[in-house]
């Protein structure tokens, strides 16, 4: 669990950094769906915020 949490972290804050130029609307937009998917089904290799690339090719139609 705390290599989940260590992982969300680093990943949370890459998000961050690089959608610092978005509309803050996509921000949390982004942000929400991976807080409710870490929470609804965590996050392992195949599933992650990372295989959207970040917010920047992120659908926001998907869901968890």
């Amino acid at each position: 669990m705390t290599r989940l949490t260590a992982i969300g972290i680093v990943v949370a804050a890459a998000v961050l950094t690089l959608g610092a130029g978005a509309p803050a609307s996509a921000e949390s937009d982004f942000g929400e769906h991976v807080s409710t998917c870490a929470r609804t089904m965590g996050f392992n290799a195949d599933h992650n915020p990372g295989m959207h690339q970040g917010r920047h090719s992120w659908d926001p139609s998907h869901t968890c």
